[in-house]
């Protein structure tokens, strides 16, 4: 996000780790030829070996975030993005387009990213049709999970020893985001069969997600109530660092684009329409009825950090 937000982009920030994890994710969905030596003698399909999981479900849904689309397009409605001279639109009214703009760009971008997947994968497992054998399937596992406890030690031995820097938010956000992600798995596993043609697990992560990040941001952002200056109800910088790595972080690793998209694509028509309209609306009404209402009854600034 960092890389692609800067002054005068046209489309900048979480639409293009939208796009590459939703691309990703195509590809790991279509994939057969990968899996087919290993499935065949240990597992009992594709979505059962620890490495689609970790793609799909770990890296795919920890990429991307919908608290953070839902969130933006909350912004742009209400005009209050934090960062920048607020433009005076014609009438309150157009709003609406704006939510539209952010919903459509998004989606838009996501579902176009997860069928180019799809066709790349389909053109090399076409032209090189490899499969993992268990072996080095059970290298690549156990190099991750090696390499994931390493960096995570890494991250808090960071957080304790370096207490200066804007990049404290990257820290904190690498601390939260396995719990999010942890969550979001057993979520799926357990909820998702549920009720049938609608993915209630994934549903109840992206609304709870989005609900949490509503949430902090108003303490983030929110104006001290009564006051007639700028002052934030947060004002101090590690407090702020903390809390927007649990934003980015958990609610970002909790909440998924790649796997919506992914389960809107395998879904009937009228049902990938109920469920995407469900999932999109809902979220943004929890962001209207609590960051919304305080935002237009005490008023929100920009955070400390």
């Amino acid at each position: 996000m960092e890389l692609t937000t800067y002054s005068g982009t046209f489309l900048g920030g979480v639409i293009w780790a939208n796009f590459g994890a939703c691309m990703i994710m195509g590809f790991v969905v279509q994939s057969s030829h990968l899996w087919k030596l290993s499935v065949s003698l240990k597992y009992a399909s594709k979505a059962k070996h620890p490495l689609y999981i970790g793609l799909g479900t770990g890296f795919c849904g920890t990429f991307s975030s919908f608290s953070t689309v839902i969130l933006e397009a909350f912004e742009k409605a209400a005009n209050v993005e934090a960062g920048s001279t607020n433009y005076h639109y014609p009438t309150a009214g157009y709003g609406i387009m704006e939510f539209l703009a952010v919903i459509l760009a998004h989606l838009g971008t996501s579902i176009l990213a997860f069928n180019i997947g799809k066709h790349i994968c389909e053109a090399i497992e076409y032209q090189y049709p490899y499969s993992f054998s268990t072996t080095i399937s059970k290298i690549a596992v156990g190099l991750a999970q090696a390499v994931g406890i390493i960096a995570y030690i890494v991250v808090i031995v960071l957080i304790a020893t370096k207490r200066d820097g804007d990049w404290r938010v990257w820290t904190f956000s690498c601390l939260f985001a396995p719990s999010g992600a942890i969550l979001r798995y057993f979520l799926s596993i357990h909820v998702n069969p549920m009720v049938k043609g609608f993915p209630m697990g994934t549903f109840a992560a992206n609304l709870s997600g989005t609900l949490v990040l509503a949430i902090l941001t108003l303490v983030v952002r929110g104006k001290v109530p009564g006051s007639t200056d700028e002052s934030q109800l947060i004002t101090n910088v590690l407090h702020c660092q903390v809390i927007t790595g649990v934003d980015d972080g958990f609610c970002g690793a909790l909440t998924t684009v790649s796997t919506f998209v992914s389960e809107l694509d395998s879904l009937k028509t009228k049902q990938a329409y109920k469920y995407g309209a469900l999932s999109i609306l809902s979220s943004f009404c929890l962001v209207v009825v609590t960051l919304g209402a305080y935002n237009w009854s005490v008023g929100l600034t920009d955070p400390v950090c």
